[in-house]
């Protein structure tokens, strides 16, 4: 049984399935966008400094 998995591209939003080359995006524009993003820093993974350890 193959059961297909449907994504949403973090890009554009469009369903594509699990299979897909570019996974978890629908095309390599959508992941070198992405890509881009996060290398000139404009989205980031929040993170909470431990106060601790001044």
């Amino acid at each position: 049984m193959n059961k297909k998995i449907n994504l949403t591209c973090p890009g554009c939003k469009k369903i594509v399935e699990i299979d897909s080359k570019f996974k978890p995006f629908c095309s390599k524009a959508c992941k070198s966008i992405d890509f881009l993003r996060w290398a000139n820093e404009e989205v980031a993974i929040e993170t909470v400094e431990n106060q601790d350890d001044d």
